[in-house]
């Protein structure tokens, strides 16, 4: 949840190269559409590891370029729930909760695997780095919906694919100026240097300062980003590209405020404490218990590194593909949950590598792989509840999370007009975890889990620009663990969860290419969804399971291109999200009740005119 501000772009894009080479590059490197004479011209997607026409991939993609999420005044993946169906995305401290669809995860918690995948440039990010800023960037791919065969773990409610702009050829210097309220200033500045006709390096640096727009002065911004990349060509048979970045932030995090009770004490929906929803302070009555006292901006150190690479190489009809990436991050602020002080932390070693091979004839397109990781992290959150009385609802020591998976997906052609997709995808993974307890007693947890997911497809063109699916597919999250010891009579095992569903739906396009129709719908069966719980004052805060949740709606997407100049865009979401059997270990039930942050409706449309100039 955020305040909105004001924000002028004084500079953008300012060009020391030839317009033609640009404009040239742009293009190739741009998955969004951009309109020619002809209709709507085709976007390449690589969301299911390899290049594909958006308009042939069998599955209901968001895509948007990079220039797009610099009009749309996009900087992080917060904002950009304002361009994505059914999508929910909000602070939560220093991390992004993700729901798509309905689906999420609803706290930070160090034992805990989100339930929608991250990545940058292939290389999977851990949820506490998933709010870094997004500049200088090729593309933004979204994919509500299971993703285990080709992602794995993590991606149980779907995947989101953010790829860097990679050095070209060419001398390029760009860059973006913004102004606005709150004292709002953000720079971005690129610059682009060919070292030889086959070695270039980009590099890029970001920073943002926004003052807090909450009373107390929090949810303010202080963040510096820098980026540099290498991409070495030397054979149109073998390609090497090699990048890192590093953010830090020293801003204040959001102070959660109180909903659900009016200042008169009443009970209410959309009630809250005072009567400016972003005035965070506690003064009056019956506000007025802060035994430690007023909520203020909290400190905030934050420090993420990241380096990673893909190596690509053509041996006769077959591609292989390395893909290694290194995370770190290792961050701590200060919140205030309503009068209580709280103190966040989270620490992360993660490395991951994924090994693919593929190929693709006339008749089938496959890929196989094989994808390792190693996750160390540690974290936790203090309470000052009162100055004598101090508690940790969560206190993770170690967890250590490994696996290994093997993978694949083929499609056959039957026809020219009929495609059948099967993939499966191997998962073994190892847990181990240790901490202290609310009460401080040690726990310990380990446990190995396996898995398989698969996917069954079919695809058939119906007419020249019309194309008919359906997908039948599965995910998974592996077990954790509560972080209370196990006895004689608890087990602190959590299950895993796990997700079947099915998805059918059309791609069209009519009108000499300038109407374009996608829909899908689609029906998900979750069983032990994981549902992290927080109650300040509990002394024990539990992960809980919905047993069943069953989710169904339908996405319809239109873009009408009337002129080469003229694009209007219309998405409509329905999803009715559900508990079909959820009852807690203290006896709530939720059987009926609609998901949290999965709105029945959600409705956008928008218009762009392009102004043509003579120069």
């Amino acid at each position: 949840m955020s305040r909105a501000y004001y924000c002028a772009s004084i500079m953008v894009l300012a060009m020391l190269q030839g317009t033609q080479a640009y404009a040239q590059d742009a293009t190739a490197a741009s998955p969004e559409a951009t309109l020619v004479d002809e209709g709507i011209a085709d976007i390449v997607v690589t969301a299911q590891k390899s290049s594909e026409n958006l308009q042939r991939t069998p599955a209901a993609i968001t895509a948007l370029s990079g220039d797009s999420l610099v009009h749309l005044g996009i900087t992080d993946l917060r904002v950009a729930q304002s361009a994505i169906p059914s999508a929910r995305f909000q602070t939560e401290n220093t991390s992004i909760q993700v729901y798509l669809r309905g689906v999420g995860s609803p706290l930070d918690y160090a034992n805990v695997e989100p339930a929608i995948g991250f990545n940058f440039n292939s290389v999977y990010i851990p949820r506490e780095g998933t709010g870094i800023p997004f500049y200088d960037i090729s593309q933004l791919e979204v994919l509500p919906g299971p993703q285990g065969t080709l992602y794995g773990r993590s991606s149980i409610g779907g995947t989101i694919n953010v790829g860097f702009k990679r050095p070209t050829p060419d001398w390029e210097t760009s860059g973006v100026i913004e102004g606005g309220n709150y004292d709002f200033l953000h720079g971005t500045l690129v610059q682009n240097i060919p070292l030889a006709p086959d070695l270039a390096i980009r590099a890029a640096v970001d920073y943002t300062y926004r003052d807090g727009f909450q009373d107390s002065g929090a949810a303010s911004e202080d963040t510096l980003s820098g980026r540099l990349s290498l991409l070495y060509d030397p054979s149109p048979d073998l390609s090497i590209y090699l990048w890192g970045y590093g953010v830090t932030k020293s801003g204040s995090s959001f102070n959660p405020i109180n909903k659900g009770r009016t200042a008169d004490g009443a009970l209410a929906q959309d009630g809250f404490l005072r009567s400016n929803p972003w005035d965070d302070l506690r003064p009056g009555v019956p506000a007025g218990w802060v035994p430690n006292g007023q909520p203020r901006a909290g400190s905030m150190d934050y420090t993420n590194w990241v380096v990673g690479g893909q190596l690509d190489a053509q041996l006769g009809d077959l591609t292989l593909t390395y893909v290694p990436g290194y995370f770190y991050l290792d961050a701590a602020s200060e919140i205030w949950i309503g009068a209580i002080y709280a103190t966040p932390y989270q620490h992360i070693n993660q490395v991951t590598q994924e090994l693919r091979l593929s190929g693709e004839n006339e008749k089938i397109k496959w890929l196989a792989g094989v994808y390792a990781y190693r996750v160390v992290n540690s974290g936790g959150q203090a309470l000052q509840i009162t100055p004598a009385f101090s508690t940790r609802p969560s206190n993770v020591l170690r967890n250590r999370l490994k696996g290994v998976a093997l993978f694949g997906q083929a499609t056959y052609s039957v026809s020219d007009q009929l495609r059948l997709t099967a993939g499966g995808r191997y998962s073994i993974d190892d847990r181990v975890g240790n901490g202290l307890s609310s009460t401080n007693a040690p726990y310990s947890f380990s446990r190995g889990f396996k898995h398989f997911d698969y996917k069954a497809g079919i695809e058939y063109d119906a007419a020249d620009r019309v194309m008919l699916y359906a997908t039948y597919q599965t995910g998974n999250t592996p077990g954790t663990y509560n972080e209370q010891p196990s006895s004689v009579t608890y087990d602190n095992y959590v299950r895993p969860s796990n997700l079947s569903s099915i998805v059918a739906g059309f791609k069209s396009r009519f009108l000499d290419n300038r109407l374009q129709i996608n829909s899908e719908a689609f029906f998900y069966n979750y069983k032990n969804l994981f549902v992290p719980t927080f109650k300040p004052t509990a002394i024990f805060n539990p992960i809980e399971q919905a047993e069943r949740i069953h989710i169904w709606g339908n996405q319809l997407d239109i873009v009408f291109a009337p002129t080469s100049d003229d694009e209007l865009k219309l998405s409509v979401g329905y999803v009715h999200a559900r508990n079909k059997s959820f009852t807690t270990s203290d006896g709530l039930n939720f059987d009926g009740l609609q998901l949290a942050f999965a709105p029945d409706w959600t409705v956008s449309a928008g218009y762009s005119h392009d102004f043509q100039l003579s120069s």
